[in-house]
């Protein structure tokens, strides 16, 4: 309970934190790493578990995160037993699904001093100084982890209560003019939306709202159930694709792996193939955001002969298609496009809320699109 306590109180006391007292050097470097966490949180994460265990045992070298470094310690036991549970409570946002040490930037047995720690895998350099020059602080030149772990909580309270306000901001609006919108209006929405940059969440979102609206419609899928969505980065994902129906006694039923700008080849149909080859499935869709879904015709006409051949052979229907034309195909059977509209907005906001594939800049976008139709 040593470990919880000290994080709790530290967390108590970040939300009341005077920020004119702390060190210009110590914001500047915390800064760099808040301003980079959505592609970077298990560096917050790794920080935070280090700077914890120089509270606890202010005689260990906190640069030194492994056993097998001569007087290290094992963060990532440490990582995964506290600091990681305790961001799932208060941060979710930014907590790893395991630990923090699971990742290329983290995991290597690289010590975390100025020198060696340069060939650590992360890009930004600024970053990686910002997060190096912490550790010199408090091991070479005695600073206290409780200042930087308290500015690090503040910072963090702060963002989320920023994305708090976003989000609600977005549950709440309205588009006023539902009479004006057809199904082609939707699918520019989805279209423009789909084209900002590190979108490629967005397409999966999409095609699990339209299943959402529309799964107690079909009698396919009496008896059935749609697997909650879970993120990417998920250790635990499902192996068989990015949205999943299963049958209610735990068969996987219906299937469907998305692209993003990737074209459909004979390639990834022999990839399906080989991933489900021990298990009976009914329907395998591959859909894609690319322009026209193919490379060409001659590509096209390859994967529906080879899906063809497979429905024969194995008995597994495969479906390739380009995810708007799907889309478009579905809304037809939907009474209500402010229902899917809205399943939508809340999907974002809800993975938003839970990793960092849905960005800041993915909501206010789509609030854009929809306060300008």
């Amino acid at each position: 309970m040593k470990e919880k306590e000290i994080l709790q109180n530290v967390y108590e006391r970040s939300m009341h934190l005077d920020i004119k007292n702390i060190a210009l050097a110590v914001k500047k470097d915390i800064d760099i790493l808040i301003d980079n966490i959505e592609s970077n949180k298990s560096l917050i994460l790794a920080l935070t578990t280090s700077l914890l265990k120089k509270i606890i045992s202010p005689q260990q070298d906190i640069r030194l995160p492994r056993i097998d470094f001569a007087n290290g310690y094992s963060a990532r036991v440490l990582d995964t037993r506290i600091t990681t549970p305790f961001f799932k409570n208060y941060f979710p946002k930014y907590a790893n699904k395991e630990s923090a040490f699971l990742t290329l930037s983290t995991r290597e047995k690289i010590k975390w001093t100025k020198d060696e720690g340069q060939n650590l895998k992360i890009r930004n350099s600024e970053l990686k100084e910002a997060f190096l020059n912490i550790f010199d602080q408090i091991e070479v030149f005695k600073q206290k982890p409780e200042i930087y772990l308290e500015y690090l909580f503040f910072s963090l309270i702060k963002l989320s209560k920023t994305n708090e306000s976003l989000y609600q901001k977005t549950e709440h609006s309205k588009i006023d003019c539902f009479n004006n919108i057809n199904i082609n209006v939707v699918l520019s929405m989805l279209s423009k939306h789909f084209q900002i940059k590190n979108s490629s969440r967005l397409p999966v979102i999409a095609v699990y709202s339209m299943y959402e609206a529309l799964f107690d419609k079909f009698d396919r899928y009496r008896d059935k159930q749609l697997i909650p969505l879970q993120p990417h980065t998920s250790s635990d994902k499902h192996t068989f694709g990015d949205i999943e129906i299963y049958t209610r006694d735990g068969k996987p039923f219906e299937i469907v792996e998305i692209k993003h700008n990737v074209p459909i080849d004979e390639y990834l149909i022999f990839d399906v193939i080989k991933k489900i080859s021990k298990t009976e499935i009914d329907r395998y869709y591959i859909l894609t955001t690319f322009e026209n879904s193919f490379k060409n015709s001659a590509e096209e006409k390859k994967v529906l002969d080879t899906v063809l051949n497979i429905k024969k052979e194995n008995g597994i229907d495969i479906i390739a298609n380009g995810i708007l034309t799907t889309i478009k195909y579905y809304l037809r059977f939907i009474d209500n496009y402010e229902c899917f509209l809205k399943i939508y907005t809340d999907n974002l906001i809800k993975d938003a809320k839970m990793s960092t594939e849905i960005k800041s800049f993915h909501i206010e976008e789509w609030n854009k699109i929809q306060k300008d139709i």
